[in-house]
Parts: structure tokens; C-alpha cells; sequence
């Protein structure tokens, strides 16, 4: 499959006919009326995905990132994805990396599913991340690993 072809299968998968890669290699699809995933070509047979959980606290940071780390260890709490942080943007993003050279669509659609998951559980405990950048003593509770996804 080339990157073009995993756009289609998504946008089969979602309903949505009308996503397709525009001419920088960019789409963008509104999940739930709460997530908006953004799809960028990156190597041959990459796609990248990602989508903003919300803005980055300004305080308490080195709590924020132990537990923005701690959850991406092993892809437990992140459904196999990433919690990253994009400076530019000042938002804390989950984002992975579709492969598609040998992938079934099945296989895209459940990466997909995860993913989604992932976002909407992240998006959920955002508030959290909220409690720790304003309170301190909050921090020991926050960094409690949750499981809320299986990897």
C-alpha cells in the first residue's frame, strides 16, 4: 500500500470520502467532534498521524513531564503512541507513525482505533495534568501509572 492508499482506507473506515492528502501531503479529520487528527507523509512508507491533547501547563513542569514519560514507557497508557510536546505550538501532542508497506487495512484500522483511544482517554485525564502544574502536593497522585490502555 503507498501512503496514498492508507489515506483511502481510513477515509473508508471513518466515513469519510472526502480525506485525502493535500499537495504538501497533509490531511485532517475530526474524530468524535473532539479530536482532530492530522495525517503528514514522512518517509516512503511512513505516515505520520498526531493530534493536540490540549496546551502545556506552565507550571510544575518536571512533574508534567515524569508523568507524560512514565506513561509512555512500554506504550501502556498510550495505546503504543506518543506523548510528545510541540515547542512551537506549545501543546502536548500524541502522535505515531502508520508503516505501510505489507500493512492490512485491518491493521491500519486497529492501529487507527488505538490510537483514537489513546487520545480520547489522554484527553480525559487532562485535567490532571491541569491539578499537577498548579499544585505540588498533587504530584505524588498524578504519577501513579494509570492503565487505562493495553498495549
Amino acid at each position: 500500500m503507498n501512503t496514498h492508499q492508507v489515506i483511502q482506507a481510513l477515509a473508508t473506515s471513518f466515513g469519510a470520502p472526502a480525506l485525502a492528502l493535500d499537495d504538501n501531503g497533509c490531511a485532517s479529520l475530526r474524530v468524535d467532534d473532539t479530536i482532530d487528527l492530522h495525517f503528514e507523509t514522512g518517509a516512503t512508507h511512513l505516515l505520520h498521524v498526531h493530534c493536540s491533547l490540549g496546551k502545556l501547563p506552565s507550571g510544575n513542569r518536571a512533574a508534567i513531564y515524569e508523568r507524560l514519560l512514565t506513561a509512555n514507557l512500554f506504550g501502556v497508557e498510550t495505546g503504543g503512541a506518543t506523548l510528545a510536546i510541540d515547542r512551537e505550538f506549545g501543546e502536548i501532542v500524541l502522535c505515531m507513525d502508520i508503516g505501510n508497506h505489507g500493512w492490512t487495512t485491518e491493521l491500519i484500522q486497529s492501529r487507527m482505533q488505538r490510537f483514537i483511544d489513546a487520545a480520547l482517554a489522554w484527553q480525559e485525564r487532562f485535567d490532571e495534568l491541569e491539578v499537577v502544574a498548579n499544585d505540588a502536593s498533587a504530584q505524588a497522585n498524578i504519577l501513579q501509572p494509570q492503565m487505562l490502555l493495553r498495549a
